[in-house]
């Protein structure tokens, strides 16, 4: 059993060794982003659209995504008596667009985000079910990634459990990591 849960540990730990970096290095971003002076490049375009095409916010959105290039989940559909907003991002662009019913144009305004804050959105992309195929498929890469992360951390406690002379120095370290982990996790939800 022992060599079995070696190999698995040796077979996990290679596999989501980069998963694991992607985290990392996003969580840097995240904690580092004021020093990392990143900035967004931002373009903007207007489309004619036929009223007929912009009806509803999901048809206006299709119609974008066919024929102007534009990916991504729709989010934050506003709707007033002429206009319509929403949002279609995906990870490194949001693009806002707002079209007028009276003039049958789409303002687009579109943000373009480096490498690094792509990686932070990468790491706060929430849930399963998205538009954006790309982003689906992000989305099972993180559970199953979560899942070899869980199972990397339990066979290396087999492991660890395995040997015999190393259960005290062990079992202190992992009560202070275990600790550490959940004061960390209480005082940010609290905060």
């Amino acid at each position: 059993m022992f060599n079995l849960m070696r190999n698995i540990h040796l077979i996990l730990g290679l596999v989501f060794f980069v998963f694991a970096m992607i985290f990392a290095v996003s969580s840097l971003v995240i904690i580092y982003r004021p020093w990392l002076n990143q900035t967004p490049r931002d373009f903007e375009h207007t489309v004619r659209v036929t009223p007929e095409r912009a009806a509803t916010p999901r048809t206006l959105a299709l119609e974008l995504m066919r024929n102007h290039g534009l990916a991504g989940d729709l989010r934050q559909i506003e709707e007033n008596d002429d206009e319509i907003r929403f949002t279609i991002t995906r990870p490194g662009t949001q693009t806002q667009v707002r079209y007028s019913a009276g003039t049958s144009e789409a303002k687009i305004q579109t943000r373009r985000h480096g490498a690094l804050e792509t990686l932070v959105q990468l790491h706060t992309n929430h849930g399963f079910w998205h538009d954006f195929l790309p982003s689906q498929a992000w989305a099972l890469v993180s559970l199953l990634g979560s899942i070899g992360l869980f199972l990397l951390g339990a066979s290396g406690i087999y492991l660890w459990f395995c040997h015999h002379e190393e259960r005290l120095i062990g079992s202190i370290i992992l009560g202070a990591g275990l600790t550490y982990s959940l004061t960390t996790l209480v005082l940010s939800r609290a905060a």
